[in-house]
């Protein structure tokens, strides 16, 4: 409890001459609520067993979505952190501490640190998590010598080497020196120095050899140390490694004076920096002038774009039939649009999808059913009379229910048995769509990828977007796409589908189109030297169906010439009808022709809208408008909401159904934002406070409405500090046009 002001004689309150704010911690403690304690029961339909059952299954759901994705993040990173480690590892591989440089045969007399400099790109957000990775990776494979450095932590040098010594030495750095209270370590008493430094390596080194010394002579700890999960094994003279994350945010003064100290105890401390960099490697040259840059032995190291490792987790988490739960064709865009147009954030994208499970999970009681297929088919059985009444509600299943026929139809609406029956049907229907949904679309992805000007788009995720807002073959960039592929070279049309055929081996229910198309393929290998040659109607109902509709065409051309002048119309029909006239077509272009009408027949089959399957619902998320409320925030339209409708946030009653008046019930910071919205664009600051005295103290004091009185110096002090936070939030600003008065920052007046 805070209680504000004087006063009291209660235990609960506090004496005090000085108004303050002072806290009563409650002796009662409140025990914090599980996520699984806001999944509660919103109609009849549902139970608490049932809200539980949901919230279990969120958690596994998520638990085998989280785990592919890491997986998928290890194997992006796993060629750049190797490069990495190679180059780690032998930056300082020549190190000796007892070597004394003499002469010019000294390698560390150059004074050049080996650096690396690791463009991370413009995916800010996920750099933290990148180098934690880095961090631990060299941690375990390099050094215990690991150092990771922020800008935000390091202003300046003194604060930067304090952070440097804390991380490599293990103590708690005190960011204040004045602070006579510290815990076990003053760095009062231990400077941080780089003389410090070598001292405190120094004795690492003797430490090591000497653990090293005792382990030979004991073979049975050293079998024990053998026959472990794995001791790290670091070399005699591990670096020292420094990695500063965000290299552009630091002040290039401090950059500057680091190197310089850096090279001079080169032969002394084994050090390698690391730069982590977002735009480019001209950047340290830009921070660093010529005499810094040249001390640095760079080498550059590109980490794979982001868009890269999101297309991955696309593909292989969420566009396949492992997880039951998927993202409906808006969300799914609204989540890739984040992604490009905001932050190019992976993590963010995933953090995303992770609000959609969980929604999915505690807004829809459907979700029950959204598990493996075995356990829906299980839960199926146990479901009652009013969550049934749900299924029957659904738009997917009353169109369902509309097609059967009117027997079916008073079953499936009364018969409740029936109706599990009938369930247990369309989730095995749903799962089996699935199944030969992802692949097909792989497919055609295959086959449209290399097109001129992309009609289906170039990523999977493009593809996937369109055929999960309707129908993709009905769609014109898929028609257009297919008179493309009509342009399929031999060779091009052969490789493709090998690709296609690779696709559906892995899946039962396509093995008999993977024999069609292994069929076509044995075709198309066949025909060898012959492929251009013309192919013969044999006089076949086909070649004098083409007779005879040839001869049709030619007489009415015929008669469009007899009849009339020649127009540039009919001259441009003869010269086509002519053209087909001469060619016939090769035995390679009617074989392309029949392969490519098996895939589109193939694509109409299998790429029916996931949003016309029956029960979508219980595993498609699509409410957009939620997931834009939460993921894309407007703080413009929220601060502007607050000030001029405080009720909307206080919930306080006498702030409640003001409108646009404004009373001295509102809090001062609206009180002058209201006010300052009836001004022009140069406000005068008296006239300004004039108004706010006026509103506050209303018809309560009208003896000072007099202005050439000295106004209350407590309204005058609470005016300037709303007046420094409407500022603060950027609607008004000083001016320099007249000393008295601010500008408005925000559109209205004149």
């Amino acid at each position: 409890m805070a209680n504000r002001g004087v006063s009291c004689g209660d235990s609960g309150m506090t004496s005090s001459i000085s108004k303050g704010c002072f806290v009563f911690k409650s002796k009662r403690k409140r025990e914090p609520l599980a996520p699984g304690d806001y999944f509660i029961p919103e109609n009849k339909a549902d139970t608490n067993k049932d809200c539980k059952l949901r919230y279990e299954t969120c958690e596994v759901q998520w638990d085998l979505i989280s785990e592919d994705v890491e997986v998928l993040q290890t194997e992006v990173n796993r060629k750049i952190f190797d490069d990495l480690l190679s180059f780690i590892k032998n930056a300082q591989a020549g190190f000796n501490l007892d070597f004394q440089p003499t002469g010019s045969n000294s390698k560390f007399q150059q004074r050049e640190i080996p650096t690396a400099a690791f463009v991370t790109g413009v995916n800010v957000t996920d750099h933290h998590d990148i180098f934690n990775k880095l961090t631990s990776v060299f941690h375990e494979r390099v050094s215990p010598h690991v150092a990771s450095l922020t800008s935000k932590d390091c202003t300046t040098l003194k604060s930067l080497m304090g952070a440097l010594v804390s991380q490599l030495m293990g103590i708690e750095y005190l960011v204040s020196e004045d602070d006579e209270t510290c815990p076990d370590v003053n760095l009062k008493k231990v400077p941080c120095t780089f003389p410090v430094l070598q001292t405190w390596y120094k004795d690492n080194v003797q430490k090591q050899k000497s653990c090293i010394s005792t382990v030979f002579k004991s073979p049975r700890r050293s079998r024990k140390r053998r026959s472990a999960s794995g001791p790290v094994s670091y070399p005699e003279f591990p670096p020292i490694i420094i990695i500063f994350e965000d290299i552009e945010g630091f002040k290039p003064v401090v950059i500057q004076d680091f190197i310089h100290i850096c090279s001079q105890y080169l032969d002394k401390l084994p050090i390698v920096l690391t730069f982590g960099i977002a735009t480019s490697v001209g950047v340290i040259h830009r921070l660093l002038p010529q005499s810094a840059s040249s001390c640095l032995s760079m080498e550059k190291f590109q980490a794979e774009p982001s868009s890269v490792y999101l297309s991955q987790v696309i593909d292989k988490v969420l566009l396949t039939a492992k997880h039951p739960f998927k993202l409906g064709s808006k969300v799914f865009q609204f989540l890739l649009d984040l992604f490009l147009y905001h932050d190019f954030s992976v993590m963010n994208f995933v953090q995303g999808l992770q609000f959609a499970v969980l929604d999915h999970y505690f807004s829809q009681p459907l979700s029950l059913l959204c598990c493996r297929h075995g356990d829906a088919i299980s839960r199926i059985r146990n479901l009652s009379h009013e969550q049934l009444e749900l299924f029957r509600q659904l738009q997917s299943f009353r169109r369902f229910v509309d097609g059967c026929p009117a027997s079916d139809q008073r079953a499936l609406l009364l018969d409740d048995k029936h109706m599990k029956k009938v369930l247990q049907e369309l989730l095995k229907k749903l799962s089996d769509y699935h199944k030969t949904f992802y692949p097909t679309l792989r497919c055609l992805h295959i086959l449209s990828e290399s097109l001129p000007y992309h009609p289906l788009g170039k990523q999977m995720r493009e593809l996937y977007a369109l055929a999960s807002e309707g129908d993709i073959y009905e769609t014109d960039g898929y028609k257009e796409a297919f008179k493309y592929m009509k342009l399929f070279a031999r060779d091009e049309l052969l490789t493709k589908m090998t690709l296609c055929e690779e696709t559906l081996a892995s899946f039962e229910g396509l093995q008999e189109s993977r024999f069609q198309i292994e069929t076509l393929q044995a075709k198309l290998e066949t025909l060898g030297d012959s492929c251009n040659q013309p192919v013969e109607d044999n006089d076949s109902e086909e070649g004098k169906t083409k007779k005879r509709q040839g001869s049709k065409e030619e007489e009415v051309m015929e008669e469009g010439c007899i009849q009339g002048k020649t127009t540039l119309h009919s001259l441009q029909q003869k010269l086509m009808y002519n053209a087909r006239k001469q060619r016939k077509m090769t035995r390679y272009e009617a074989l392309r022709s029949e392969i490519l009408d098996f895939f589109d027949s193939l694509f109409r089959q299998y790429l029916t809208c996931p949003m016309n399957q029956p029960l979508h619902e219980v595993c498609y998320y699509n409410d957009i408008s939620e997931l834009r409320q939460r993921l894309n925030a407007s703080p413009r339209a929220a601060i502007q909401t607050a000030l001029s409708n405080p009720y909307y946030y206080l919930q306080n009653s006498e702030c409640e159904k003001l409108g646009d008046g404004i009373s001295n019930t509102l809090p001062d910071l609206c009180i002058v934002y209201k006010l300052h919205l009836e001004c022009g664009r140069l406000i005068n600051l008296y006239d300004w406070l004039q108004a706010f005295i006026t509103v506050v103290q209303g018809d309560s004091h009208p003896e000072t409405s007099d202005t050439t009185s000295k106004p209350d110096s407590v309204l005058q002090a609470r005016f300037i500090r709303a007046v420094s936070e409407l500022q603060f939030l950027g609607f008004v600003k000083p001016t320099r046009k007249k000393t008295d008065h601010v500008a408005r920052l925000t559109w209205g007046g004149c």
